[in-house]
């Protein structure tokens, strides 16, 4: 893992940090909403803040929430099961407002598509 220190030339580290931040507030908003993989946002906030601030790396692997999910993703590519039955919940109420705000059969054919091969990936990770 390359340090805070080794990073050169010294514009590296406010552009880590920013591209941690926004990967931190994509993956927050990711984890509510479906089709979007809000822990691998968590995960590229994790590396981007290993490279420019070591006390957010620490603060993201060790919050209570995020944490747990990080570690577990970043060593097995784990997801719990609790967190794969909230994915699919919201992914079945997502499609459903779909098919019924949308009378497109294609769109609602290419969503389904999506969706279904995200809840076969959610659901083949290990727990």
């Amino acid at each position: 893992m390359e340090t805070t220190a080794s990073l050169k030339p010294p514009w590296q580290r406010p552009l880590y940090f920013t591209l941690g931040c926004l990967c931190l507030a994509i993956g927050i908003v990711a984890l509510v909403v479906p089709l979007i993989p809000g822990i691998v946002f968590l995960v590229l906030a994790t590396a981007c803040f290993s490279r420019s601030s070591p006390k957010m790396e620490i603060w993201l692997t060790t919050h209570p929430r995020f944490g747990k999910l990080i570690k577990n993703w970043q060593s097995s590519g784990a997801i719990p099961r609790g967190a794969k039955w909230i994915i699919t919940i919201s992914m079945i109420a997502s499609f459903s407002l779909i098919f019924l705000e949308t009378d497109s059969r294609p769109l609602q054919a290419i969503v389904a598509a999506i969706m279904i091969g995200v809840l076969v990936y959610v659901w083949r990770r290990p727990e």
